[in-house]
């Protein structure tokens, strides 16, 4: 898959460069951006396929890379939402663009330059992954169809992006707001809808499209819920970001609630003031930190995670896909929601 990414971003990227020079830095960096990441969505795209009868998967490699583009497009954008300063270990686009700014002596705001050119590099990656959508190798109705599909997949993880933002903003997020940000964000997004996508692409039926959705929608969540659980207490050298991040940014995750819901008077006017803070420092994420795993919120929260892959699993010893894919699922399965990164 990677090679096969290689091979699409050189020829989509040929036709950017032949803009206008100056277009040569924004080519470079989506390519060292799509040099990163695990590949989760566009895989469990084939695996959708192959699970609704498909046996090629080069016939839908376009639309599982497409996936990848349209995933490039949302972290450099959410980077700008979130203001981050890194993702994957190097510094985020804007700030990328941001010190070229400053390096080049430009005239104007270099933040602002920075924000800018991040929108355009994320609306780039957007609109070529419809390019790599349509080089799929099926027949017009199913294209048409899992067009549908991939549409509505963008379309929830922009609704689920502006709930969580209003969350931030509010701070009202409750128990079912947070979840359902979780399933618009990632259970659809991360999971569900790439296979969807895949099994309408091989003319897989409304039976198995039901059970991949009771699949994946419990397993996205769990993912979900996992990499908040990795935004507060795990390593930045795997996760790539800062354990600040998120607490800064007033982020309320089922975690979260959970701690609000637990503190007592005094603790949770604490973390209330935390969360949102932009000055933040490490001795406030630290007790921040104990605040959550004190009173029992980070437990709470990683028993979801193990209910929601249970749910997921027993959903699975449903379906009726081939003895290897399910196999591969469940390996899935597991790589989502026992992760360090």
């Amino acid at each position: 898959m990677d090679h096969a990414l290689t091979v699409e971003l050189d020829r989509l990227l040929t036709r950017l460069r032949g803009y206008h020079p100056e277009l040569d830095v924004v080519a470079a960096t989506l390519q060292a951006f799509c040099a990163g990441g695990k590949r989760i969505r566009p895989v469990l795209l084939l695996l959708g396929h192959r699970a609704g009868g498909g046996t090629s998967d080069d016939a839908v490699m376009g639309p599982a890379l497409a996936l990848e583009l349209l995933h490039t497009c949302a972290l450099v954008h959410d980077d700008v939402i979130d203001r981050a300063d890194t993702r994957r270990g190097r510094p985020t686009v804007h700030r990328e663009y941001a010190s070229l700014h400053a390096d080049r002596r430009l005239r104007g705001d270099a933040d602002a330059f920075g924000r800018a050119v991040a929108i355009l590099v994320g609306d780039v990656a957007f609109t070529q992954a419809d390019d790599l959508f349509l080089r799929a190798r099926v027949d017009d109705r199913r294209l048409l169809d899992g067009m549908r599909a991939f549409t509505a997949l963008r379309e929830e993880v922009m609704a689920g992006q502006y709930l969580d933002l209003v969350t931030s903003t509010t701070g009202e997020g409750d128990r079912a707001a947070v979840l359902q940000v979780a399933t618009l964000k990632s259970g659809r997004y991360s999971v569900t809808r790439p296979l969807e996508v895949g099994a309408v692409l091989a003319g897989g039926d409304a039976t198995l499209i039901e059970g991949l959705r009771r699949f994946g929608d419990p397993l996205g969540r769990a993912f979900q819920v996992r990499d908040d659980l990795l935004g507060l207490f795990g390593q930045p050298e795997s996760t790539g970001k800062s354990v600040q991040s998120d607490l800064a940014e007033g982020k309320h995750t089922l975690v979260i609630v959970e701690a609000l819901e637990r503190l007592d008077a005094a603790g949770r006017s604490r973390l209330s003031a935390m969360l949102g803070d932009p000055a933040l420092g490490e001795d406030d994420a630290a007790e921040a930190r104990s605040l959550i795993e004190g009173c029992g919120a980070r437990s709470a929260a990683e028993a979801y995670v193990d209910a929601s892959a249970a749910e997921s699993l027993a959903a699975l010893d449903g379906l009726e896909v081939d003895e290897g894919v399910a196999m591969t699922l469940r390996h899935m399965a597991g790589r989502l929601t026992d992760r360090v990164s």
